[in-house]
């Protein structure tokens, strides 16, 4: 079972401002891209499709909630890397933990995000939470405490 995923990345033009420096809302969308890559790493999508499951088991993961502390500036081309832990796994929800850090290994950001797994309800309008299916919750764990801490060096 998976609790931690190292995501590479670089900031790309179209997330800085006048500046050259990132936009904080971009934080946001590449932690969502190390997500991506965490999923498809154990074999798995973000978005259920047809050859995952049947339609009647298929799930999705709206955020519920989404935080983020910003330690540094990043800028037009910094290389990145994206460290994704599993803070938490609820029968329902997951949390994951994300340390930015620059190329050099300075944390530049510290951010959290929420999901609750859910189902298109009966109706087919609206969302339901579930259970986290077995072929998912089979894959994923809660990562040791230890590795939750924030370094002291941040």
């Amino acid at each position: 079972m998976a609790h931690r995923f190292v995501y590479n990345d670089h900031v790309h033009f179209h997330e800085t401002d006048m500046a050259g420096i990132m936009h904080f809302a971009n934080f946001f969308r590449l932690m969502e891209r190390a997500e991506h890559a965490f999923f498809r790493s154990l074999g798995l999508s973000v978005v259920d499709r047809p050859e995952h499951a049947p339609a009647e088991e298929r799930v999705g993961w709206p955020r519920v909630s989404a935080t983020c502390d910003y330690l540094a500036p990043l800028k037009f081309e910094d290389e990145v890397e994206v460290e994704l832990l599993v803070e938490e796994v609820r029968s329902r929800s997951v949390r994951y933990l994300f340390r930015i850090r620059k190329k050099d290994g300075k944390l530049a950001a510290e951010g959290r995000i929420a999901a609750v797994c859910v189902r298109k309800n009966a109706a087919g309008d609206g969302m339901i939470a579930v259970e986290i299916p077995q072929r998912i919750r089979l894959k994923i764990e809660a990562a040791p405490p230890e590795l939750l801490l924030r370094p002291a060096s941040a």
